[in-house]
């Protein structure tokens, strides 16, 4: 019906056309405004034609509505031509003719389209799979990008729309790991031997604590769960058993040595769990030897295994008293244990002395280990070691007497006079209670010890605030 009406319609612009052509000359200018007229109508049929003939569709395509994709420029050609939807589906009509098919950049978005096999439909609200890779459309046609839930999973695609394959992946909030469908993992997650924890996002948790099942765990930088290690967090330490659970309101014993751990998990230092230093007596064996008595303290609360005895015939370093003319020289005790601290012609060494016989010890055994200086420490930083566990050798006076000088008098290899103590003694300290003022100590004279805060304080300050750790 449409055909035979095209068919008649260019007959009578055919017919029109001839009548002009056949006007005789003379009435040609008589008749100027009725050929104008003929003229203008002949036009105005072949325009409708052509029109006509550009927009022709099937009875299918009737139909259809149309959407025109807005022309820009830019560096690349871009696709021209339209969206038609029909029959619930959508197509691309190509401007030169025919309809889109496979991959298509439409004004910065990809689509997919099938083949003529499925009337060139646009890919919606469903999985491709092309090339040996995977993609997904959104319900209205542009291939979906970045971190997508789909079904009730996560998934994340590239910018170029495909699917991202099993393993792990860097994005700029952390690290995710997708399975074999290409979905997040959340949860736990274990390789090897090792447990990593992904978010509800899929993002890999490092550096922090996670609660599974009441029970706390920690998440290294790495993202490796931590497991009978310690853990340094938020300037507190905390310790995870073998199964990475934190270790919280209980004493728990590590390595031979109690700690005890307070309900939010933090080691606790107090009078009444201090710093559990294991006691070294200094006699008999040295009856003067309560300074490399204590650092033997210290060095067994590393797990080392040596004698007090070896230690100060083997490591430390020592120098005797010598008279001359009349005068005494000696040492300065800073460097040396002035005399033998095996009887009693000893006298008393000082940090330095400690250092240098910890130090060839602990380089011995192929430990990192080292004795450093912390003196002139006050009561603060005194308090912050022990809360992170470090228990400090410190100097007092023996028997708990006050503090003063010896009258005697010996002269120093730079020529200066050195005034000696009165009497020293070195001990480890473990606690420091404020609230109940005491302070607790591993004594190489008497064992495990108290002392009113105030006093040792008091003493500690007058000899100079002298002190080491390990560390």
């Amino acid at each position: 019906m449409k055909y035979n009406w095209r068919k008649k319609a260019v007959s009578v612009a055919l017919a029109v056309s001839c009548f002009v052509a056949v006007l005789p000359q003379t009435a040609t200018a008589a008749n100027d405004q009725t050929a104008e007229i003929l003229q203008q109508t002949s036009s105005q049929i072949t325009d409708s034609l052509l029109s006509a003939e550009d927009e022709e569709q099937t009875e299918e395509q009737v139909e259809e509505t149309e959407t025109e994709t807005e022309e820009t420029e830019t560096e690349e050609q871009p696709v021209e031509g339209r969206f038609v939807t029909s029959r619930g589906m959508t197509r691309f009509r190509l401007k030169g003719g025919g309809y889109a098919s496979g991959m298509l950049e439409i004004e910065g978005e990809l689509y997919f389209f099938y083949g003529e096999e499925e009337d060139n439909r646009m890919a919606q609200q469903e999985w491709i799979s092309l090339n040996g890779n995977r993609y997904y459309a959104s319900a209205d046609g542009p291939l979906v990008t970045g971190q997508q839930i789909i079904d009730g999973a996560g998934y994340y695609f590239g910018t170029d729309g495909v699917l991202w394959s099993k393993g792990w992946h860097q994005l700029e909030t952390g690290w995710v790991l997708l399975d074999d469908s290409g979905s997040f993992v959340t949860g736990w997650y274990q390789e090897g031997s090792v447990w990593y924890y992904l978010d509800e996002q899929g993002i890999m948790l490092s550096s922090d604590w996670v609660e599974s099942n009441g029970k706390w765990y920690y998440l290294k930088a790495s993202g490796k769960m931590a497991s009978s290690e310690w853990v340094s967090w938020k300037d507190n330490w905390y310790y995870v058993d073998q199964y990475g659970i934190m270790q919280a309101g209980k004493t728990v014993t590590i390595k031979g040595r109690k700690w005890y751990f307070d309900q939010y998990g933090r080691l606790s230092v107090t009078s009444d769990h201090p710093i559990d230093v294991p006691v070294v007596l200094q006699a008999p064996a040295l009856p003067n030897g309560c300074e490399i008595t204590a650092l033997t303290e210290l060095i067994r609360f590393h797990g080392f295994s040596v004698s007090h005895t070896t230690m100060s015939a083997k490591y430390l370093p020592r120098a005797k008293l010598t008279w001359s003319g009349g005068k005494m020289y000696g040492p300065d005790p800073y460097d040396y244990f002035v005399g033998n601290p095996e009887d009693d012609t000893g006298w008393y060494c000082l940090e330095g002395a400690i250092m240098t016989a910890a130090n060839r010890y602990l380089s011995e055994q192929g430990s990192s280990l080292r004795a450093k200086s912390v003196s002139g420490a006050d009561l603060e930083e005194l308090k912050e070691y022990l809360r992170q566990g470090i228990p400090v050798m410190v100097w007092m006076t023996p028997g708990l007497r006050e503090f003063g000088y010896s009258s005697v008098r010996w002269t120093l290899p730079d020529g200066s006079t050195y005034k000696p103590y009165i009497g020293t003694h070195a001990l480890v300290l473990t606690s420091i209670n404020e609230e109940k003022g005491i302070a607790t100590f591993s004594d190489p004279a008497r064992g495990k010890t108290t002392q009113q805060l105030s006093f040792f304080l008091r003493i500690y300050r007058a000899m100079g605030r002298r002190a080491v750790i390990i560390q």
